[in-house]
């Protein structure tokens, strides 16, 4: 079978059934085990077939490709950081801090401490990351669109920060801060403690005492 462009093959969440939607969360979570336990060059299409139970021309009924697949495990997971979001949570209508801003070094805090646990999906979302900018990668869009949602996010947060701070820029250079700490923490993984480091960045983006009870 001839792999197909992910951008192309891959359906879209609103247009899939109950049960593709559930069949399709079975194969990326495969995936992403497959992935913490022998790396993504190490994870491949038949792997994921096997442990879902299904035949490898069925996985990619869903996914269109082996890059498709890995484009889903980037969605479905390094894009989505549940300790940060559920932080963020806190402070919406209804959450518990209701009424409260949240603060962009604790929310920072918690995406380092969670990719410091998938070291794997890290690696991956940097390759990804790298070949999607060339504009003839079939992830070039998604890769471009998500640069411009961190800077831009639709979800418009109302961050605490110091009096005469730029939020945005604050958040915008922290985030940039943060690829590029993962950078080298995934290619010197034993010479770099990843929260450590983190914490010596934090004493520059954010210093104190301006950033004292923001942080």
């Amino acid at each position: 079978m001839t792999e197909t462009s992910p951008k192309k093959s891959v359906r879209t969440a609103a247009k899939r059934s109950v049960a593709a939607q559930e069949r399709l969360d079975q194969i990326v979570q495969a995936a992403v085990r497959l992935i913490n336990e022998r790396g993504y060059t190490g994870m491949s299409l038949q792997a994921v077939a096997d442990a879902v139970g299904i035949s490898q021309p069925g996985v990619l009924h869903y996914v269109g490709s082996k890059h498709g697949l890995l484009l889903e495990v980037i969605r479905h997971y390094y894009d989505r950081c549940s300790s940060a979001d559920d932080y963020v949570s806190l402070f919406a209508p209804g959450g518990a801090l209701e009424g409260q801003q949240p603060k962009i070094p604790e929310y920072c805090r918690l995406v380092v401490a969670e990719n410091n646990n998938q070291p794997e999906l890290v690696m991956l979302f940097q390759t990804l990351n790298t070949e999607g900018m060339s504009t003839a990668s079939p992830m070039h869009d998604y890769f471009n669109k998500r640069s411009k949602n961190i800077t831009d996010p639709e979800q418009k947060i109302a961050w605490s920060v110091p009096e005469g701070v730029n939020a945005h820029d604050t958040f915008s250079c922290a985030m940039a801060a943060m690829y590029g700490l993962e950078g080298r923490w995934v290619a010197r993984p034993d010479e770099i403690d990843y929260p450590a480091e983190w914490a010596k960045f934090e004493d520059v983006l954010f210093p104190l005492p301006l950033w004292e009870g923001y942080r």
